[in-house]
C-alpha cells in the first residue's frame, strides 16, 4: 500500500539570477531559458514525488507576464497538485526579486 503524499513532500525551489548568456539583443532573458528553469524544477518535484525517473510529456499553460532584465534574480517554485497512476500534474510558480527591496 502506498503512502498518500502532500504538495509540500515535493516542494522544488530553483533560485538563480541571469547572466548574460541568457539573454536576447536587448538584454531580457530568453523565453527558452526560463522554460528549462521551469522543467529542471518540475523535474526535481516529480522526481521527489514517485522516486522514479521521470520525463516532460506535455505543457498545459504558459504565459510570459513580464521581461526579466539581466542581473534579475528569479526564483522557480514547484510542486506536485496531482497525482494519478502513472502521470502527475506539476504546478509551478517563477517570481522576480525586486532590485531595490530585494523582496
Amino acid at each position: 500500500m502506498e503512502s498518500t503524499k502532500t504538495p509540500s513532500e515535493s516542494r522544488t525551489i530553483i533560485t538563480d539570477i541571469v547572466l548574460p548568456s541568457e539573454t536576447n539583443p536587448i538584454g531580457n532573458m530568453f523565453g527558452g531559458e526560463l522554460l528549462a528553469r521551469m522543467d529542471r524544477a518540475a523535474s526535481i518535484a516529480a522526481r521527489r514525488h514517485s522516486r522514479r525517473i521521470v520525463v516532460t510529456a506535455s505543457v498545459n499553460h504558459v504565459a510570459f507576464n513580464k521581461m526579466i532584465p539581466l542581473g534579475s534574480v528569479v526564483t522557480v517554485e514547484a510542486k506536485i497538485s496531482r497525482a494519478f497512476k502513472s502521470s502527475m500534474e506539476v504546478y509551478l510558480d517563477v517570481w522576480l526579486e525586486d532590485r531595490e527591496s530585494g523582496i
